[in-house]
């Protein structure tokens, strides 16, 4: 016999914010049997003593783009962070001064990657411009992406990388033309990441997730202007030997091309970001709404006609792909969430970001046809040190930020990092749930914590409480203290209720899944 007893602590089942179990017996690395009263002791070998902890199902972050978060995680730094209660640096003088020191620990034929610059808090508003990279980096290949990743600043070295003369150019991408060479900017970094820098960033990567009870990751991988994209087949290859189990989505939107990959996949899926955006972002001036920006004046236009996006949808539905799609303004989340309404399969899709939907959208939202993927920890930052919204955005747009509207609905409705966007921490975006960007629109940490557990598999089909145990695999994360005790944070900085004790996993898959 194998079987292991785990006692004295509470196992929550996720269903109801009060059920539990006092004992939990484990075999083969599955739930066995959940129970108030403690097994008799012919049906396992050893007991386990939780000293009195709290344990839970795993939480999951269904929105990362994994590669890249390894990759930054060993080779790059967070250019701009928030530290008591305002961004740091503020000035391009501060910006300069911490590109400068970066680059000086670099070799001169390795890159400089930066992330999280936050535009609107910059005193000149700006992206530096590849004049300026090429002297504070010392003409190294260099990239500056913003906080939303949906633009970026290049050095004259860079932009010869991937092919754009520079001659004219100030470097600095936006919207579509930042979007459309996002692979080739990866080529160029991941040409020279050494098998050291890469085991250095998995590790940093799963040692977050172990901290942060996080056991699940949905990776969007893939950048369709790549022509070979070796990339994305080294990712399918490290995702089926992580410690974290590893969800993918192929960013094409051509789909012979991921055809040639579904033989790595135990569960088709296409989509994501990429290829599959149907706009871009907000901070960018790229997410396509109906009425202007309140800066420029502008609307930005959607990347695809509704005829090619329901060209696209069907073909992948038909074939047995679950999709999933990049849309923010009400434009982009029209297009994907009309041709998802059509598809026949039954399959649950999923709409990534989908934040600024109109009443229209919010119907098709209740259909309980797809998942709506959301980061609200990046709303909660925004309203608090960004302020990007009431800089750009029309108070009609603003209203829009929706999400307990979505959750009473029975929307299918997950919280998820966007990492490297921001960090994988499950507690901010619970944060921006139960302090909303407009208060009652908030959530409690209870439903918050199945946002960021129980909502995030639907879209697997896979374990949806730990009361599911016949078919579960043991994913628990175990607490010193309560999760759901934790008091709504109110202008203050999210944080993580109490180190784990430990993160107890059964099995590995042999696809990546």
């Amino acid at each position: 016999m194998k079987a292991t007893l785990f006692e004295n602590a509470r196992f929550y089942t996720g269903r109801e914010e009060n059920e539990y179990f006092e004992y939990m017996l484990v075999e083969k690395g599955r739930i066995r049997a959940l129970s108030h009263t403690r097994p008799a002791k012919n049906t396992y070998a050893k007991a386990v003593d939780l000293e009195g902890g709290n344990a839970y199902p795993c939480m999951i972050d269904p929105h990362v783009h994994l590669l890249y978060t390894i990759v930054l995680s060993a080779m790059g730094f967070d250019l701009c962070t928030i530290e008591n209660a305002k961004v740091t640096p503020d000035t391009m003088d501060g910006i300069k001064e911490l590109l400068c020191a970066f680059a000086a620990t670099k070799k001169p034929n390795e890159p400089v990657v930066a992330n999280n610059y936050i535009l609107s808090a910059i005193d000149q508003r700006r992206l530096p411009t590849k004049e300026e990279l090429d002297d504070w980096c010392g003409g190294r290949a260099a990239v500056v992406y913003t906080i939303d990743g949906h633009a970026s600043a290049l050095s004259t070295a860079m932009l010869q990388k991937i092919g754009l003369d520079p001659e004219g150019h100030s470097g600095v991408l936006m919207g579509e033309e930042h979007e459309t060479v996002q692979g080739r900017i990866t080529d160029a970094i991941s040409s020279m990441v050494t098998p050291a820098v890469l085991a250095k960033g998995i590790a940093k990567v799963e040692n977050n997730c172990a901290a942060m009870g996080v056991s699940h990751i949905g990776a969007l991988e893939g950048n369709g202007d790549s022509k070979k994209d070796l990339t994305t087949l080294l990712m399918l290859h490290l995702a089926r030997h992580m410690d974290i189990q590893v969800r993918l989505y192929l960013q094409y939107f051509d789909i012979n091309r991921v055809e040639k990959f579904r033989k790595y996949l135990k569960i088709p899926r296409i989509g994501g970001c990429g290829q599959w955006e149907m706009d871009g972002a907000t901070g960018a001036h790229s997410s396509a709404f109906n009425v202007p920006f309140r800066d420029t004046g502008r609307t930005a236009p959607c990347y695809y006609t509704q005829a090619q996006v329901d060209e696209n949808v069907q073909k992948a539905d038909a074939l047995g792909y679950q999709i999933a799609s990049h849309a923010i303004g009400e434009c982009a989340i029209d297009r994907i969430t009309k041709a998802l309404l059509e598809t026949t399969s039954g399959r649950f899709h999923r709409v990534e970001h989908g934040e600024f939907f109109d009443d229209a959208a919010f119907e098709r939202y209740k259909s309980g046809r797809f998942a709506v993927v959301m980061q609200p920890g990046y709303a909660w930052i925004d309203k608090r040190y960004l302020r990007s919204y009431e800089q750009f955005l029309p108070d009609e747009i603003i209203k829009r930020l929706k999400f307990g509207s979505l959750y009473k609905a029975g929307v299918c409705v997950c919280g998820s990092s966007d990492s490297p966007v921001q960090a994988i921490d499950p507690y901010l975006q619970m944060t921006g749930m139960v302090d909303f960007y407009h208060e009652d629109e908030s959530i409690s940490v209870f439903e918050a914590f199945r946002c960021c557990s129980v909502n995030a598999q639907r879209p697997w089909a896979r374990m949806r409480s730990l009361a599911h145990w016949k078919r579960a695999k043991l994913q628990t994360s175990l607490w010193r203290t309560s999760i759901f005790s934790m008091s709504p944070p109110k202008g203050s900085a999210p944080s993580v209720p109490a180190a784990p004790i430990t993160r107890a996993e059964g099995g590995k898959t042999k696809k990546a899944a």
